[in-house]
């Protein structure tokens, strides 16, 4: 926005979209504690969730890890809840594991994580299998793509052609060639990118689009695909 934006441009936006929402046990949600895992900035969403818990009086513990202290933003604010956070740094105990990551993780709790990939992927790695506890995550960046073949696309309005790649989401293959596309998370989990197929079979590899909304031709650009050599004609 500072690079390219001036006097008179015009721009469009939505309201706010929460993607990260927090349900409070005894308050819609069926477990009895919540542990909050955050990683550098990844405090941001897990902030405002604190004081709710602490103003409902759920129990609640949270690890916060970074680099150094000097990387962990808020730290002043969160003085105030004592020792149901602890502070861990890697130039003092070292790249956490998932164990001091959980900590003291029983049946019933639900755990709320944001912050870098390899945090939240030793997380998910340690609670696989785990049925009675509930995990909620927030990424920094969308995940990798994994798995993909190449296929084409085309824009109906002006015929224009994008080949994605393997390792390349539809979105960013729109967005590499100058395409205006809308988007949000980049995730597959907002909605913001949805848009209509007119012809070609979507691969879709998101939980958001119902069943009807996936026969009436809708895919979300930031994740869906199709199979390798396939193309899709998009409705842009």
């Amino acid at each position: 926005m500072h690079d390219t934006l001036i006097v008179g441009a015009r721009l469009t936006t939505h309201g706010p979209r929460n993607a990260f929402p927090l349900t409070v046990p005894g308050y819609g949600s069926p477990t009895q504690r919540l542990r909050f895992i955050a990683g550098g900035i990844g405090i941001t969403p897990i902030l405002p969730m604190l004081d709710l818990a602490q103003r409902l009086g759920v129990d609640w513990s949270m690890i916060y890890a970074g680099r150094n202290r000097d990387s962990l933003p808020f730290l002043d604010e969160l003085i105030r809840f004592g020792d149901r956070i602890t502070i861990r740094t890697d130039d003092v105990h070292g790249l956490p594991t998932a164990a001091d990551l959980l900590g003291d993780c029983p049946d019933g709790t639900t755990v709320y994580a944001c912050g870098p990939a390899p945090l939240l992927a030793s997380v998910r790695s340690e609670l696989a299998g785990r049925d009675d506890v509930e995990l909620h995550f927030e990424r920094f960046a969308a995940p990798p793509v994994v798995d993909g073949a190449e296929f084409s696309a085309s824009i109906a309005s002006t015929g224009a052609a994008v080949t994605v790649a393997t390792d390349e989401t539809l979105l960013a293959a729109l967005r590499r060639t100058g395409v205006s596309a809308p988007y949000s998370c980049q995730q597959g989990f907002c909605g913001t990118c949805r848009i209509r197929v007119l012809s070609g079979s979507v691969q879709h590899r998101d939980t958001l689009l119902t069943e009807p909304e996936r026969a009436a031709g809708y895919l979300l650009t930031c994740v869906s695909r199709a199979d390798e050599g396939d193309h899709l004609t998009l409705d842009l």
